[in-house]
């Protein structure tokens, strides 16, 4: 009975050193702070960059609008200087959710490249952590990686207007 026990005991040691063998490797794990990300990108400095671009002339309009609203205050006046602020707003608003979302999925795409090249298993975001070794940020290397892809922020309309253009100026060329 003793010799039966020793035996099952000796073969469960072994299943157990096996099925040990057979396992996977460990978790890698990254660690990203995603608002350094976007403070040290080139990408999100360009977006800076085109958004002052676009934002000038309607801010130009605006203050326009408010002097003369400050120099004769008609219901017109206010209007025009309602109108110009909502406008200047909107499209302002609309962009920098626009750009912030290209530059968000570009992110996605950076982080899953990186992850795969690296063998890492998952990339955590530094502000859910609550304590790590810093030998596991790889937050300078996704910036690097970041700055190395290009993105295009001119908005769809205008983009597919550029491209029609050129066709439609052979057209008038052609019926000229």
């Amino acid at each position: 009975m003793q010799r039966t026990l020793t035996l099952l005991g000796a073969a469960l040691i072994s299943l157990m050193i096996l099925a040990g063998c057979d396992q996977k490797p460990g978790v890698t794990i990254g660690v990203v702070d995603e608002a350094a990300v976007f403070q040290k990108n080139q990408a999100a400095s360009k977006a800076m960059a085109y958004l002052q671009e676009l934002g000038a002339p309607l801010q130009e309009k605006a203050e326009a609008a408010y002097k003369q609203m400050q120099k004769e205050q008609t219901e017109e006046n206010v209007a025009a200087y309602k109108a110009a602020m909502g406008e200047l707003q909107n499209v302002m608003r609309g962009e920098e959710r626009r750009l912030v979302e290209l530059i968000d999925a570009k992110l996605n795409e950076v982080l899953d490249t990186y992850r795969e090249q690296k063998g890492l298993t998952v990339i955590l975001s530094k502000e859910s952590v609550v304590s790590a070794s810093s030998t596991i940020d790889v937050t300078d290397d996704v910036v690097a990686a970041m700055n190395a892809v290009e993105i295009d922020f001119t908005p769809p309309a205008k983009a597919a207007a550029e491209k029609e253009e050129p066709a439609g100026n052979e057209t008038k060329e052609g019926k000229e």
